[in-house]
């Protein structure tokens, strides 16, 4: 399973290579700082998972969204906020969002959230 981490503060992207590694059959962890970094990688990889920061500079995070799923509809996006409010949410979750995280205080949360999606996508590949 390929995921890939967007976000701009280096100390989160560290904290959730961290606990993201500690999940069964990562095959790679990528990170991105930036839009054109992320839309890059995620070119060159179509990673099964995505932790997308919402407040990304300029705010890329939507255009992110929409182009990965447009590439990839299949692709987990799990949006990581600080603060989100309810249309930003809804947007989100209309552009193909699957799940919304606390990047400070939901941490804990991710990695099963990780193990659900290798899960589907070994059903799906295996046709269980």
């Amino acid at each position: 399973m390929l995921v890939l981490i967007v976000d701009s503060y280096s100390p989160i992207t560290e904290r959730l290579e961290e606990i993201i590694s500690e999940s069964g059959n990562i095959t790679a962890i990528h990170k991105a700082v930036s839009y054109d970094q992320a839309k890059y990688l995620f070119i060159e990889y179509r990673h099964n998972a995505v932790l997308l920061d919402i407040d990304l500079p300029g705010n890329g995070s939507i255009e992110l969204l929409r182009g990965i799923k447009k590439i990839a509809d299949k692709t987990c996006v799990i949006i990581l906020y600080s603060h989100i409010d309810k249309y930003m949410q809804e947007q989100c979750r209309f552009l193909g969002a699957k799940f919304f995280f606390d990047k400070y205080y939901q941490f804990e949360n991710i990695p099963k959230i990780i193990n659900s999606i290798n899960s589907m996508n070994a059903s799906e590949h295996y046709g269980l």
